[in-house]
């Protein structure tokens, strides 16, 4: 049996124990034991378990002093037990060459079957000719459908072969498992909304990409976001570029549609344009090719990171693919590109009916990463560990009423108890900043905020414009149109500049699909876009949002918000994210929410559920409707936050959507499932006595969600160490130190 290690929410790997339904076949799957001949061992060379390189897990099996290219890591299978004539099996392993730079090779999985009267049958699995050792760690999957034989089988063994002799192999993260039962790797990479791309941000290494006829690097000193991004240079033809492999049948099927991005920067031409495009190489069983446009773009030196975005559906090749390969080409040869941020995410099925199982499992694969942690001390046997997650990566936050914040101790206190995000509901607005034309007031703004960011709470910005006449300033709707555009820039100056810095987003201009004031008033559908410009330019920290309602509670205006994000972008608007308010009348309909989110997410911007509430005078109901709004947008990979529009009865405008009530601040079923959800179920709190005894120490690993963590270390029950770490989103587990010799650690 196994157990699958996600290591990061899009990279998966796989180490073995207990869990699901399917049986695996190999033992010491994962190279955490002795190696041996009842396990995996080396023909022709030498094997021994490697500790400092490896998938996941303690170590993995390095194969070295290879006497020829057949000599690498074998196994011998239990042919006519544990693999059985006419079954299908699917396989994977890891791995990584430690010579030969940047040249290509071939590696092989082979198997040969011995027979009673000596011949042997030589069978190839699978080949792969783009690894080498600049790619680190490339995951090599393929099925394999044992075949009867009329003689007598003796053994059948499995071996990996192909690298030069005298080059190093590391493999780790193997499996064998029937076809016929999904396994957890299955499972999570063909749930709807999951990540098809491995290490899509290039964060660790390139892992699981390559080159196509050039010379892939990992480059740190320029990426669109996070740790690194990729190089595609020395390129042979237009053709030639970053390339990854992609797994036909489980992550890429006939009939799915997919949403792709990818962020592009050209290094060389200047000013000259050039076709950039992101493509589909899908190969046949009989031998022939297609190559299939996903989406393409005009793109120069001087545009910097530019952002390639479409949606696509595969078509219906039933059972003739034999391979598929993401790639991206377009520029001449002599001209070298990065990418970054790569993503081909699956459309989740709006019509399952489990659509909570569903969303869990996305849960697990998106939200979750390995950790392993080494505690480095010559008493390992007594050590234990206590891992406490201070802080979530993902957003859950709420408004805040600037009124009641400063004076009301109970307020400020339940907020702070359950809320690490914040928006203040109206004292960020035009209207109450500037009632009177030059009078400007941040009294409540500036108090709150001081509040908030005393106790570490990351602060929304709502909102610099809003386009609903009702909501803009009184005394600007009897100017000219040139004069009201001179105050919208005073309003950024005065709003934007004051909070330079302090504030991680800003909702520009709030509800454009309902309401038009600026663009009437000035005649101009410029003047939308160039208020993202101005407020980008007077806070480039800044994310910038469009923020409107009506586009998850139903389907009304769904379609409506998406062309707009796609209008917006395709008119140079520097949109980050799109706000989706989610003010729901009754219980949610999460399959409804998710079909919304689809549409949505498919224009390639994170969104952000800014405004939500539940309007249930039945809290057992309304507790009902939170939990189903939060688990289907937590689930959702193109969901990145979510804050509630408000929590206190009393202070809230829809008091039925409220998580408390009362003077005394009663907690309510809604707001028990909120503290439930956000603070028990989606954290990673762990006690940990069982490790892997080192020679350094002893290692504990562990699956955890993204945020900020506290480890305490204790010798006999005694806290003898501490540290604090950050668990990003990123590929490969994250490897923590704690030197025990420095007695306190503060990471």
């Amino acid at each position: 049996m196994f157990r699958l290690v996600v290591c990061g929410a899009l990279f998966l790997c796989s180490r073995f124990h207990d869990v699901g339904a399917a049986s695996e076949i190999f033992r010491n799957a994962g190279f955490e034991g002795p190696l041996g001949t009842d396990n995996w061992y080396c023909a022709g060379c030498t094997g021994e378990q490697y500790r400092d390189d490896k998938v996941e897990g303690a170590a993995s099996m390095m194969a070295s002093g290879r006497t020829a290219i057949w000599a690498g890591p074998s196994y011998v299978l239990p042919y006519g037990r544990g693999v059985l004539p006419g079954q299908t099996y699917e396989f994977q392993i890891f791995v990584k060459l430690l010579a030969g730079g940047a040249t290509h090779v071939d590696v092989k999985i082979n198997l040969v079957t011995t027979f009673s009267d000596g011949e042997s049958n030589y069978q190839q699995m699978k080949r792969t000719d783009h690894i080498s050792e600049t790619h680190g760690w490339q995951r090599i999957a393929t099925s394999w459908t044992v075949p009867s034989f009329e003689k007598q089988v003796t053994s059948i063994r499995l071996y990996l072969e192909g690298p030069p002799v005298g080059t190093d192999i590391l493999v780790d993260g193997s499996s064998l498992t029937l076809a016929s039962e999904p396994s957890l790797v299955e499972t999570l990479q063909t749930v709807s909304g999951a990540e098809m791309v491995t290490n899509p941000g290039f964060e660790g290494d390139l892992s699981g990409w390559y080159c196509m006829s050039c010379t892939g690097v990992h480059y740190t000193q320029d990426k669109h976001d996070g740790g690194g991004s990729m190089l595609a240079q020395d390129r042979s033809a237009e053709w030639a570029g970053p390339s990854q492999d992609l797994a036909w049948g489980s992550a890429i099927n006939s009939g799915n549609t997919y949403m792709f991005t990818m962020w592009v920067k050209l290094l060389d031409g200047g000013d000259t344009p050039y076709n950039v495009m992101a493509k589909l190489n899908v190969g046949f069983k009989d031998g022939s090719q297609s190559w299939l446009e996903i989406v393409s773009l005009t793109v120069s030196a001087q545009d910097g990171w530019t952002r390639l975005s479409a949606g696509y559906t595969v078509d219906d090749y039933g059972n003739t693919v034999s391979s598929v390969r993401l790639y991206a080409e377009g520029p001449p040869p002599d001209v070298r590109f990065l990418i970054d941020d790569v993503s081909f995410l699956s459309f989740m099925d709006s019509s399952q009916s489990d659509w909570k199982f569903e969303a869990n499992t996305r849960i697990e694969q998106l939200r979750k990463r390995y950790v392993t942690l080494r505690v480095q001390t010559p008493n390992a046997h007594d050590i234990s560990v206590e891992i406490i997650q201070t802080k979530s990566h993902f957003a859950f936050g709420s408004a805040v009423n600037a009124w009641r914040m400063p004076t009301e101790s109970r307020y400020a206190n339940f907020f702070f108890d359950n809320f690490e995000w914040a928006v203040l509901e109206a004292n960020h607005k035009w209207k109450q900043n500037e009632p009177q034309e030059g009078q400007l007031d941040w009294t409540r703004a500036d108090r709150t905020m001081e509040m908030l960011e005393s106790r570490g709470v990351t602060i929304r910005g709502h909102c610099v414009f809003w386009s609903v006449p009702d909501y803009v300033p009184d005394w600007l709707k009897g100017y000219s149109a040139s004069e009201v555009e001179q105050k919208c820039w005073k309003r950024v100056d005065d709003a934007v500049g004051r909070y330079a810095g302090r504030l991680a987003h800003w909702d520009v201009n709030n509800e454009m699909l309902h309401g038009s004031f600026f663009k009437d008033k000035t005649g101009s559908s410029q003047i939308r876009y160039e208020m993202f410009r101005k407020v980008k330019e007077k806070d480039p920290t800044a994310k910038l949002f469009l923020n409107d309602y009506n586009v998850v509670t139903g389907y009304w205006s769904t379609r409506d918000y998406a062309n707009q994000i796609t209008e917006f972008l395709n008119n140079g608007a520097p949109v980050d994210g799109a706000g989706a308010q989610g003010h729901f009348g009754r219980r949610p309909d999460p399959v409804n929410f998710l079909h919304c989110l689809n549409t949505l997410a498919s224009r390639g911007l994170p969104v952000w559920i800014t405004e939500l509430d539940v309007n249930e005078p039945d809290e057992y109901v309304r507790a009902d409707g939170y939990e189903d709004g939060l688990r289907a947008a937590f689930s959702h990979p193109g969901v990145e936050g979510v804050l509630l529009w408000g929590f206190w009865d009393q202070a809230h405008w829809k008091p039925d959507a409220a998580l408390v009530n009362g003077d005394n601040f009663q907690i309510n079923e809604a707001g028990r499932r909120w503290q439930r959800l956000v603070f028990n179920d989606w954290r990673t709190n762990l006690s940990l006595t069982d490790g892997i005894v080192t020679p350094e120490g002893k290692e504990f690993i562990f699956r955890g969600f993204y945020g900020n963590f506290e480890v305490k270390v204790k010798s006999h029950g005694q806290v003898v160490a501490t540290k604090t770490f950050y668990l990003s989103p990123g590929a490969g587990a994250l490897t923590v130190d704690v030197d025990m010799p420095n007695d306190i650690i503060v990471g």
